[in-house]
């Protein structure tokens, strides 16, 4: 089936062009209602649901007309806040992603490629130790680490908002992604929302597509 005759039918019913493994289960890329999404077994990982969770945090954060330099994205998958950044706000920002999983890295350079890629840089990295070693500091930096829908280990914790904390320079914005569907997932939340209190002078809370609650920090 084409690409043309997919994306058309897509706005019928999910048409599913690619099924493999990434680093933490099932993946799919599926065309929906005319858009090219990235999907795990129970979460949209890119371009669909999350892609308007963050377009909407982004603005609520006033991102654009805080226009960073630098912005660090832990939990990169297929590429959705760094097509956000430059193609919707039109923002010049140094990118870099790091992702764990090889998979979503490989879609994010061959089927959402940004343009032009020498401001990325795609970093295969655990995010837990990849901050310990950085020594930059950033404008923006963005945490959106699942394994499916819950929050990656370690993220609520204080030692990695500690570092997290190092990393954001004196007048940095930091965003963290949350997704609250059981109970569990609501205590882990709520946890890491008391945490960045602790580091940062002032955290607000906003919630998306009913479930996903994204903690701004300043």
């Amino acid at each position: 089936m084409g690409m043309g005759l997919a994306r058309w039918l897509s706005f019928v019913w999910p048409v599913r062009i690619w099924q493999g493994k990434g680093a933490h289960g099932d993946l799919e890329l599926t065309w929906e209602y005319g858009h090219l999404v990235v999907n795990s077994a129970n979460a949209n990982q890119s371009f669909g649901s999350l892609h308007r969770v963050l377009r909407a945090a982004f603005r609520d954060a006033r991102v654009r007309e805080r226009a960073p330099h630098t912005a660090l994205i832990l939990g990169y998958g297929a590429g959705s806040a760094g097509h956000i950044l430059r193609h919707e706000l039109g923002l010049a920002t140094r990118l870099i992603g790091v992702d764990q999983d090889p998979v979503m890295l490989d879609l994010a350079r061959t089927r959402f490629p940004l343009d032009p890629a020498d401001d990325l840089q795609l970093v295969q990295a655990d995010a837990m130790a990849h901050v310990a070693e950085r020594q930059d500091r950033f404008d923006l930096i963005l945490i959106d680490l699942f394994h499916d829908l819950d929050l990656a280990p370690g993220v609520e914790m204080p030692r990695f908002l500690a570092e997290i904390r190092r990393l954001a320079s004196p007048n940095g914005l930091v965003l963290v992604n949350t997704v609250v569907h059981d109970e569990l997932s609501a205590a882990r939340s709520a946890r890491l929302r008391d945490e960045l209190r602790l580091l940062f002078t002032d955290v607000r809370e906003q919630r998306y597509e009913r479930t996903n609650l994204v903690y701004i920090a300043l």
